[in-house]
Formats: C-alpha cells, sequence, structure tokens
C-alpha cells in the first residue's frame, strides 16, 4: 500500500503523528511519506492508494474545537477520487474536530473510510492502532 500523509501542524505534535503513521505503514510493509501542507508532493499524491491528512485541533477546551490550519489544508491539492482518513491531535479535548476535518477532506474530492483523534501524550501508542485499522480497511 503506497501512502501519503498530509498535515498542519503548528506545535510539532501532528508533524510527529504524521511521521509516526508513515513509519508505521512503512513498518508493515508499505510505502509512505509524509509532507507539510504547504509542500505536498503531487506526483506522490497521484501515486498513493490512501492519504491521510491530519491537523492539530484549535478553539476553546471545551466547546468550539475546529481543525487548526484549515485555510491551509483548504489551499492543499484536490486528491479526487482517492480515499482519505483524517486525524487530529489534542491537548485537552477535540470535541468534533474529526468529522469537520472529514467534511474539509471530502470538499478537496476525496472519499473519507475513517477518522481518530491523537492526545499530544500518547501518540505513539494511538497512531500504531490507527494504522493498524487503516490497513485493516484498505
Amino acid at each position: 500500500m503506497n501512502v501519503v500523509v498530509i498535515y498542519e501542524s503548528r506545535s510539532g505534535n501532528t508533524k510527529r503523528a504524521a511521521e509516526l503513521i508513515a513509519s508505521g505503514v512503512i513498518r508493515d510493509g508499505g510505502s509512505a511519506a509524509a509532507y507539510p501542507s504547504t509542500a505536498v508532493d503531487l506526483a506522490a499524491v497521484s501515486q498513493a492508494d490512501l492519504v491521510v491528512v491530519g491537523t492539530w485541533t484549535d478553539g476553546l477546551f471545551f466547546f468550539g474545537q475546529r481543525p487548526g490550519g484549515s485555510m491551509r489544508l483548504w489551499e492543499m491539492p484536490e486528491i479526487h477520487h482517492k480515499r482519505a482518513a483524517v486525524f487530529c491531535t489534542y491537548a485537552k479535548n477535540p470535541g468534533n474536530t474529526v468529522a469537520k476535518l472529514a467534511k474539509l477532506v471530502e470538499g478537496k474530492g476525496a472519499t473519507v473510510i475513517g477518522g481518530d483523534s491523537f492526545h499530544r501524550n500518547n501518540l505513539v501508542e494511538e497512531t500504531d492502532h490507527f494504522v493498524n485499522g487503516l490497513l485493516a480497511l484498505v
């Protein structure tokens, strides 16, 4: 399986999660690469079997959560006719960030097959579980 992970990161947690996801896919025999939303490799996206998009949770801790950096994510390339998964990182409460990010990615033309949120203190365990679930779906 060939996976491209596109991320928007502010403090580095989402970048780390994206890199862990790519590493997990590679560990399980696939190929993967992670790119910031501002430097996406279009050729890699066109060849990908799955595009994973991630960001941080923006907003107040207990309400109003949304995908961080969503304006930059809107500027990423179209991903028509691709299967996609989404994720967010968070400190306190992700709220509906994953659902909102899924809608954004669907607006870019993808079919979202899954999504999850990762607490910034549990990135290794939670991204590993995410990768295992994605590989079972694809």
